[in-house]
């Protein structure tokens, strides 16, 4: 590069970049009978011969170098620009130069940005609005590192193994579908993960659970802000259409009795007469059950609501627990990987193939708990009563257990007893050695009227 530091007359000032060439030519401009100095730019743009008149020698130096630059570079269009245009491209050029950024990708990332705005909405309120509603997230998690501590976290809780390893196995592959921050998710991507799914609507909505429990709990650690709540409840539910309340009648619950294996004869006592749910009953300990004064006591920490409650033991109960109750420890242990209810089933029906009876026993969802509330509300016509020993509400009661069954089945129902036992050589049934009171056999102390009053 070579550069003069004025022209003379007939000598131009010489700016050259590459075998680019930018003269300056001085001279003089007459106005009004006065004389001015004039520089004249010249240089080829192409074939073009382009000349630009300055009054001022730094200003015409200073747009030798442009031009000169530009055109080695193969910029030539930029200087076919007006001056504003020119100015405003060097203001923007030292603005982003701090940045590191080049022009043209900052303008193609704004111009991508504004066209996911709303109409109205300027970039700075939609940056404003972000960091307004992020400044509470104080780390980052991602959603895999997210979930590994929302179940170490349930596991400290200690939490049933059966609840964990449902977790487990939903989280993680929830999980694994979003290798991003959890601050970055959003109402559309759990829409379009949900929609997503092939199951049935109730298990979706099952998975849908799972999730908002997984980012709540991610909120309340500030991995998260709080509108992520917001988003959640925005996700558009699969409608699910309620399935009948299944019950089973007092001959398949003898027909049970008669066929289960013996660890299991609590499982049909705990959820028949006393309507415990499936993980209350694994829960369970013989310290929790009062034979003597009759009743059976769903501590808050083994409740499904986290609320004690009471269950009164009928008759019958009392009569199925006496010879199998133990000072502590599980009233069941679980075994296998088929689960409670396919060793029930599978019982019942090896049962009826020895019998040569060629009908299958089927199990009814939540059959064992929703037979108790329904035969209890026959028996009480108390719903408010009812949902108190079952652990939920009373329109929970009135809405899915009124009218299915009838007060004397649900005498019967409470009415199923042990097999007769012999006793010094005359045969006694359990019935008349427990001499029971009242209607289906249940009776209530004192205790468990109170608990329920208060």
């Amino acid at each position: 590069m070579k550069t003069q530091l004025s022209p003379s007359p007939g000598k131009p000032l010489v700016t050259k970049r590459g075998n680019v060439t930018v003269k300056i030519y001085a001279g003089k401009n007459r106005v009004n009978g006065t004389n001015y100095h004039q520089f004249t730019l010249a240089y080829y743009d192409g074939a073009k011969r382009v000349k630009k008149r300055f009054s001022d020698l730094e200003e015409a130096k200073q747009e030798a170098e442009l031009a000169a630059t530009k055109l080695a570079n193969g910029e030539g269009q930029v200087l076919r620009l007006t001056s504003l245009d020119r100015a405003n491209y060097l203001q923007a050029l030292d603005t982003l130069r701090p940045l590191g950024r080049q022009l043209n990708l900052a303008v193609a990332e704004y111009a991508e940005v504004m066209k996911l705005l709303p109409p109205g909405v300027s970039l700075r309120e939609a940056v404003t609005d972000f960091v307004r509603r992020n400044h509470t997230v104080r780390e980052s998690r991602t959603l895999p590192q997210l979930v590994a501590e929302y179940i170490a976290a349930k596991e400290k809780a200690s939490k049933s193994e059966a609840h964990l390893r449902d977790i487990r196995l939903r989280m993680t592959r929830f999980g694994n579908l979003f290798q991003i921050p959890v601050a970055h998710v959003t109402g559309k991507m759990l829409q379009t993960w949900l929609d997503g799914l092939t199951t049935s609507n109730r298990t979706k909505l099952n998975e849908l659970r799972h999730v908002s429990a997984l980012l709540h709990f991610a909120v309340r650690r500030k991995y998260a802000p709080r509108d992520l709540l917001d988003e959640i409840e925005a996700v558009e539910r699969p409608e699910v259409t309620a399935s009948p309340t299944l019950i089973f009648t007092p001959d398949e619950l003898r027909e049970l009795f008669a066929s289960a294996p013996a660890s299991l004869i609590p499982w049909l006592i705990f959820g028949g007469f006393c309507g415990l749910r499936s993980a209350e009953i694994l829960r369970l300990d013989w310290r929790d059950v009062n034979l003597k004064r009759r009743f059976v006591e769903v501590t808050a920490d083994n409740a499904k609501t986290a609320q004690r409650r009471l269950v009164p033991l009928s008759d019958a109960a009392v009569a199925w627990l006496q010879p199998r109750a133990k000072d502590e420890g599980h009233v069941v242990v679980r075994s296998g990987d088929k689960g409670v209810y396919y060793d029930l089933t599978a019982a019942v029906n090896q049962a009826r193939t020895a019998a040569g009876l060629k009908t299958k026993f089927k199990w009814k969802r939540n059959g064992l708990r929703h037979s108790f509330c329904s035969y209890r509300l026959a028996v009480t016509q108390d719903a408010a009563k009812t949902s108190l020993e079952a652990g939920n509400s009373p329109q929970m009661i009135f809405r899915h257990y009124r009218e299915l069954t009838t007060e004397d089945e649900a005498k019967e129902w409470f009415g199923v007893m042990p097999p007769k036992a012999k006793s010094n050589g005359s045969t006694v049934t359990a019935t008349t050695i427990l001499a029971p009171k009242s209607v289906a056999g249940l009776r209530e102390p004192a205790e468990i009227l109170n608990f329920h009053r208060n």
